[in-house]
């Protein structure tokens, strides 16, 4: 060991001293200063214009009567308000759709339009069949054109015989 108690010796370097020209702490300090000042200077600007903001609001405030319809009512938001329980609403609106699609009664009484329920439809519709006016029908479509195309695994679908067969 060394005299100094180091076991590669005196770590002490002549050549190597303090550079006090790396870092200018007098321009740091000045640019805190200056940063800190500008922050108050564009604080106190903010707090006076919201102060003037503040009291032009309340000098251009509109005079309510005290006559003036309250917002809430018996308790009650005005129309439109919005659904407490709505899937009490929904069941109401399902029941309901429920009931005009099973029963009978008029669109147009007038015209003589009524409705039907829909599997009675259903069941006239597989008996006559889908009206076609004379015009617009068109032997090409339909089940009578064969089915070309991709399924939607890319393999390809045979083409149907006319008439719907395979």
């Amino acid at each position: 060991m060394s005299a100094h108690g180091h076991p590669h010796g005196n770590l002490d370097n002549p050549d190597t001293t303090h550079e006090s020209s790396d870092i200018n702490v007098r321009a740091i300090i000045w640019f805190t200063v200056v940063l800190t000042a500008i922050v108050l200077v564009i604080d106190l600007a903010m707090y006076g214009l919201f102060h003037v903001l503040h009291n032009y609001e309340v000098k251009n405030d509109p005079y309510v009567t005290p006559l003036a319809e309250p917002l809430i009512r018996d308790g009650k938001q005005p129309e439109p308000a919005l659904q407490v329980t709505p899937w009490v609403d929904l069941k109401k609106f399902r029941s309901e759709q429920d009931a005009h699609m099973t029963s009978y009664g008029w669109v147009d009484e007038k015209t003589g339009v009524a409705r039907i329920p829909i599997a009675k439809a259903k069941e006239l519709l597989l008996k006559r069949g889908i009206p076609v006016r004379p015009e617009l029908a068109d032997p090409s479509l339909g089940i009578n054109r064969a089915a070309t195309g991709d399924s939607s695994g890319g393999r390809s679908l045979p083409a149907s015989k006319p008439g719907g067969g395979q």
